[in-house]
């Protein structure tokens, strides 16, 4: 096998792993991820990539399973079960390094299941 042929071979082996590669991600994008709401245990495993492991109870913002969550100007737009909070330096905490919203929505005490979920 000349060298000629060997780049060729071995190019073609790159784009198809790239190929496949961009599949996989597209396919997890699309599929793998929860929606608002859903639960996680995990930031990527939520479309939005924010994923809290705290309620609302009152003006606390105690430990909870883990939540898909999105960041929010008012309660209107969390939809039932879930308020519009600023978060505290704890839930923040939850969220990824970069690009954390300083309000969210966060469910309620009375709609989370009793047992934390620990990362």
């Amino acid at each position: 096998m000349n060298l000629a042929r060997a780049r060729s071979v071995l190019g073609t082996i790159v784009v198809a792993i790239a190929l496949c590669a961009g599949g996989v991600l597209v396919y997890w994008n699309v599929f793998g991820q929860g929606g608002y709401g859903e639960s996680c245990r995990f930031s990527l495993g939520c479309k939005s990539f924010l994923c809290a492991h705290h309620a609302v109870a009152g003006e606390a913002q105690p430990a909870a399973p883990g939540r898909c969550t999105k960041s929010c100007e008012r309660d209107d737009e969390c939809g039932a079960g879930a308020r519009c909070v600023v978060l505290t330096a704890d839930t923040r905490d939850d969220l990824p390094p970069f690009g954390k919203p300083d309000r969210a929505c966060l469910a309620t005490a009375a709609s989370t299941p009793s047992t934390p979920n620990t990362p």
